[in-house]
């Protein structure tokens, strides 16, 4: 069993607040009863009362927990699903951090990659991109699209300043582009993280795990030169380390390198990356069968919001019916 939404646990608090409001109408609910129910004894109304506030709140209290289990959408086992594994959605990764404007690749590293992004989506027919930007967390841009206008119309727009978040988390941004590939999905998916490799940050062992085990391939784009180069501050003067001297940004393919062996993907280099992302993208979209099965998490969303409906009607049905021609 897994959650596909566990932030809205959280909201299960809303029960004792709930409980609160319940006790409290309760008791002057009953105080309200007795007094106009003179013809009755007080213990035969009390009686008749509590049993039908209990299942009223009950009913509310029921309502309250399945709803905010269905919007957790809880998993539950695996269903086969036939699918036609043509054609392929991809989830560029792109790295935002202020490392990516040294000028050691011409214009500078973020241009580069923005370049080979719109150059390899202009060039795939048949696939679906999204554009995900990561620095301190991920956000994705574009959603998954096949129109490559969508991408062309925010490239101008992209830069550090595009996510306020500080760092550069990478298991943030992986993350995220996996969020950006529908599981309905019948299309191979595949990520590709363009970045320098620097400073990068998260622990990525369990995305890594969940992409390896969807066959998820990562291909790695090295953008950067082992020379290096300075990092411009917001004011375009190099940035200075604590001892006045500049700060100078190398690539590093280390952790990229890592990125594409445990999930079978490939570590490209930026020269001569568009043609082998292309080739490296349409064999992944040709070497899967054109169709066949796959497991699928049930979704058990349906059956926690039909018994959230059904505690409502019976809250209110226990409300509004008479008992013995009482109430």
């Amino acid at each position: 069993m897994t959650l596909q939404s566990p932030q809205v646990l959280p909201l299960l608090l809303i029960i004792l607040p709930l409980l609160v409001l319940i006790v409290w109408s309760f008791a002057k609910g009953r105080h309200e009863i007795v007094r106009l129910a003179s013809q009755w004894s007080e213990d035969e109304v009390t009686r008749l009362y509590l049993v039908k506030s209990f299942f009223v709140a009950l009913g509310q209290i029921g309502f309250v927990v399945f709803a905010i289990l269905a919007a957790a959408d809880i998993t539950l086992g695996e269903v086969p699903v036939e699918e036609d594994r043509s054609g392929v959605d991809v989830a560029f990764v792109l790295d935002l951090s202020r490392s990516m404007l040294a000028t050691d690749v011409s214009p500078n590293r973020l241009q580069a990659g923005i370049d080979l992004i719109r150059a390899v989506a202009r060039e795939l027919e048949t696939s679906r991109f999204s554009l995900v930007g990561f620095k301190g967390r991920g956000v994705t841009i574009v959603p998954l699209t096949e129109d490559i206008n969508a991408i062309d119309t925010i490239a101008p727009s992209l830069s550090p300043d595009l996510v306020v978040a500080p760092g550069t988390n990478l298991d943030a941004g992986l993350r995220e582009g996996l969020r950006s590939l529908p599981d309905s999905s019948f299309a191979s998916r595949v990520l590709v993280v363009v970045s320098d490799g620097e400073a990068l940050d998260g622990e990525t062992d369990e995305t890594l795990s969940r992409l390896r085990s969807a066959g998820i391939p990562v291909f790695s784009v090295a953008v950067g030169s082992a020379e290096g180069a300075t990092v411009p501050s917001v004011d375009g003067t190099p940035m200075v380390d604590e001892s006045g001297r500049p700060v100078i940004t190398r690539v590093d393919t280390r952790t990229l390198a890592d990125l594409a062996e445990r999930t079978e993907g490939e570590l490209v280099r930026l020269q001569g990356a568009e043609r082998e992302l292309r080739s490296l993208i349409e064999a992944l979209g040709e070497n899967r069968e054109t169709e066949g099965f796959r497991l699928q998490p049930r979704r058990r969303y349906r059956l926690f919001l039909s018994i959230a409906l059904l505690a409502l009607l019976t809250s209110l049905s226990v409300r509004i019916v008479r008992w013995r021609g009482m109430f």
